[in-house]
């Protein structure tokens, strides 16, 4: 499956080029999960695509073009929604488990509990 992925998607010894762009290299790495599935890590190296630092210098320049269609892009591909009920709900659940002199954060870190070292 993880070479089919390779060869279709990436597009690595195909004739197109892949759904990112002209795959340069990879690396990928298998692992298992704790229900004992398995997924994968892969790291993609796509030519001509942008360095760290030209991403980070045109998303800091409030100028920039990229800037504005990499917000616009985020603003449309994030959703935030809660399972259970509309935000007002969460707030006022909140609200009234705060009240609970048990109730914890679970945010909060609060356990003293100390590691051994091996």
């Amino acid at each position: 499956m993880i070479q089919a992925f390779i060869k279709h998607v990436l597009g690595v010894d195909a004739d197109h080029p892949g759904i990112y762009g002209d795959t340069s290299s990879y690396y990928g790495t298998v692992e298992q999960q704790g229900r004992l599935t398995l997924h994968l890590h892969m790291l993609l190296w796509i030519k001509g695509a942008l360095t760290p630092q030209e991403i980070c210098d045109r998303i800091m320049d409030p100028k920039s073009d990229f800037q504005k269609k990499m917000v616009e892009y985020l603003e449309n591909v994030h959703m935030g929604e809660f399972i259970t009920g509309s935000l007002e709900d969460v707030k006022r659940n909140l609200d009234i488990a705060e009240l609970d002199d048990q109730y914890k954060n679970p945010t909060e870190n609060t356990s003293n509990t100390t590691s051994t070292p091996v």
